[in-house]
């Protein structure tokens, strides 16, 4: 019999901290899983994370497997687990960057707002480019300082739509302030040496 393509020898093994076993239960099932994973994360580099993260914990906890019955369903599960774990910290993350970046202004002491001034004119226009709901809902939120669910309100559409147009319209600022940021950065610094 062939042990190395039945599961059960090379779960068996891996228990017993072959590392044969790991590298072959690695190759029958990367791929597969990173496929799976993607359908979860939309998104192949979350995917394979999710994936390594997994084989990293299975070597990690090889002695705790003799429960498992069927690695396959195993490893599965556990990707799935940990895709949801990877999708909800960077949903967490760009609400966090995004409510940074609506409230660094109003963060900053008398001399960083002058500095800050000087780079108005980029942030404006920016701010210009951006589709028409979305700079709306944008400077409804910025500028007048209303929260999601006032935007909602006043706007007559779901809070979500507000949180979408929001995370749009941060995503394309960063994007085009891109080659200034670094500036204003550099600046901030030498301020506050």
């Amino acid at each position: 019999m062939d042990t190395t393509n039945n599961p059960q020898i090379l779960l068996n093994a891996l228990i017993a901290s072959e590392k044969s076993a790991f590298d072959s239960l690695f190759r029958m099932y990367y791929t597969t899983l990173c496929r799976f994973a993607n359908t979860i994360t939309r998104s192949q580099i979350l995917a394979e994370e999710a994936v390594q993260d997994t084989f990293v914990k299975l070597w990690e906890e090889r002695k705790k497997l003799k429960q498992v019955k069927n690695i396959k369903s195993y490893l599965f599960k556990s990707v799935y687990n940990q895709c949801l774990w990877l999708v909800k910290k960077q949903h967490t993350q760009e609400r966090y960057e995004q409510q940074y970046a609506l409230d660094m202004p109003s963060l900053l002491n008398e001399e960083e707002k002058e500095s800050w001034e000087a780079f108005k004119p980029h942030i404006q226009a920016a701010v210009n480019n951006l589709p028409a709901k979305c700079r709306q809902i944008f400077l409804l939120r910025r500028y007048e300082g209303l929260t999601n669910a006032e935007i909602a309100d006043y706007l007559n559409i779901s809070i979500k739509t507000v949180e979408n147009q929001l995370t749009i319209a941060i995503q394309k600022l960063r994007k085009e302030l891109h080659p200034f940021i670094k500036n204003l950065i550099i600046l901030f610094f030498i301020e506050n040496f």
